[in-house]
């Protein structure tokens, strides 16, 4: 079974959503992944129900299948703060439901958030942290794709998996996001076969640790071996996943990016690493 590549507007803050979608699929990829952080244009507190149903129409024109949300819910919000983080929440977990079309799980994806406290010492806070969002995302028909990320307490396979062990709610599950592993100084396999039973999603960029600095770049422009990468998925029952390239906002900030040219880089490398898997 051939693998199927995904891209996020996450890479697009700069493009009109509707462009966004149509470099996207004229990139060749086969999935979609949805920004709806508060900085981005497709963000719900600022991209109308309207908008939102005439791109779900795009999305079915172009012959996507219902795309996932990249939430950056902040899960761990004080006190203080967490009305108005469930408020933002039923946002997009509506505009999910709203660019929903099929019969696939609607998935969103989030790390806890910059409130999480340090991991040692706050663990079972942001445990119950996730249970609280995942009851919500269960009333909503929702799943949440917990993101390790590279840089921060929760920065392993073994606390990923911890994680899955201890809330053990069907409405929870990981992105399974190999980058932030292995930049962190995980073994690849070892990242993917820990991951794999509790995987809803797949991400990849590239990069590396210099001096306690996460340093990312494109996927394919790194020492990350994607075909390894895509034989630990098939060896894990993954293939049916589309591996969603991604782009860190250290490259999209710059200012000779080109966003098509990106998308259309990180196609061809996923393609290539694809074509010499046996």
């Amino acid at each position: 079974m051939a693998f199927k590549f995904g891209y996020s507007t996450y890479a697009l803050k700069m493009v009109d959503p509707f462009e966004a979608v149509k470099i996207i699929s004229e990139a060749g990829y086969d999935a979609l992944e949805i920004c709806a952080s508060e900085e981005w244009p497709s963000s719900p507190t600022i991209f109308s129900t309207d908008q939102q149903e005439q791109l779900v129409k795009l999305v079915q024109d172009l012959g996507f299948p219902s795309p996932i949300i990249f939430g950056n819910i902040d899960v761990c919000a004080p006190y203080y703060d967490r009305v108005a983080m469930y408020d933002l929440t039923k946002k997009k977990f509506e505009m999910a439901q709203r660019l929903h079309f099929d019969d696939s799980p609607i998935l969103i994806t989030t790390t806890p958030g910059h409130s999480a406290p340090p991991w040692n010492s706050g663990k079972n806070q942001i445990r119950d942290a996730f249970l609280n969002l995942a009851d919500m995302a269960a009333v909503e028909d929702v799943v949440i794709s917990i993101e390790a990320h590279a840089g921060t307490d929760f920065e392993t396979p073994e606390k990923a998996v911890w994680m899955m062990e201890q809330t053990a709610h069907p409405n929870l599950k990981l992105d399974l996001d190999i980058s932030h592993f292995v930049v962190e100084g995980s073994d690849m396999v070892h990242s993917v076969d820990l991951c794999a039973p509790y995987a809803s999603m797949v991400h990849i960029k590239d990069g590396e640790k210099v001096d306690d600095q996460i340093k990312f770049c494109l996927p394919g422009a790194g020492s990350i071996d994607i075909t390894g990468f895509f034989s630990a998925l098939k060896s894990n029952g993954l293939e049916d996943m589309p591996v969603f390239a991604e782009v860190s906002v250290q490259q999209s900030r710059e200012p000779d990016y080109k966003p098509r040219r990106v998308a259309e880089f990180c196609h061809e490398a996923l393609d290539t690493a694809h074509e010499k898997l046996a």
